[in-house]
């Protein structure tokens, strides 16, 4: 397994204390940090415990909505050893994703020049992300996922014969109701749903 930190250009390695890694390509195409550790797990204790204990390492902050907003992407790969009766096997891969909350204009009133900028990269990564799934939804011949390094990241999830699967975390408070709205729109959006109302 596997955790890097995406913060805005750079790209952190959250099992190698939050060192700085580069995005390479491999020969196949794929698109990996490096370098990057990866550490063994036996057990879905272990897995969760490793999970939580880089998820403490991410880079946080106040906003209008929370105290300790998120302010980077977060990406958990898990490989897993399909061998067969002690036989070399393909490996799979699990990727898991925690996306930076997006900025909106009611946040950005009470942000500094810095923040604002940090904002708009993250909404400018979000935004590659979404025309990535829904051109994978789409069936299109080209995706488009060079134009970030969120997208890069993630290039095997919008090829065929990998599943995607977009998760949307909503309040029940009333008082987050815009952001939550904004929320279901963006995953709609995602898949090609209600595209003539978001235009």
């Amino acid at each position: 397994v596997s955790f890097v930190e995406l913060l805005g250009d750079n790209s952190f390695d959250m099992f190698n204390q939050g060192q700085s890694c580069q995005l390479t390509t491999a020969a196949d195409g794929s698109v990996h940090p490096y370098p990057c550790v990866e550490v063994k797990v036996e057990s879905p204790d272990e897995l969760l415990a490793l999970i939580d204990l880089a998820g403490k390492l991410r880079a946080t902050a106040a906003t209008g909505v929370h105290d300790q907003s998120s302010r980077s992407h977060a990406l958990c790969r898990v490989f897993v050893d399909c061998s067969v009766s002690g036989r070399a096997g393909d490996e799979g891969a699990l990727t898991l994703v925690d996306l930076a909350g997006s900025e909106h204009r009611i946040d950005n009133a009470e942000h500094n020049a810095e923040r604002r900028k940090e904002g708009a990269k993250i909404n400018a990564s979000l935004s590659a992300l979404k025309d990535c799934i829904r051109a994978r939804a789409a069936n299109a011949k080209f995706i488009s996922f060079r134009q970030n390094r969120l997208t890069q990241l993630l290039r095997g999830c919008f090829m065929p014969g990998h599943q995607t699967v977009v998760i949307a975390t909503v309040s029940p408070s009333s008082k987050d109701t815009e952001h939550s709205l904004n929320t279901l729109r963006h995953a709609c959006i995602m898949d090609g749903q209600g595209e003539g109302k978001s235009k």
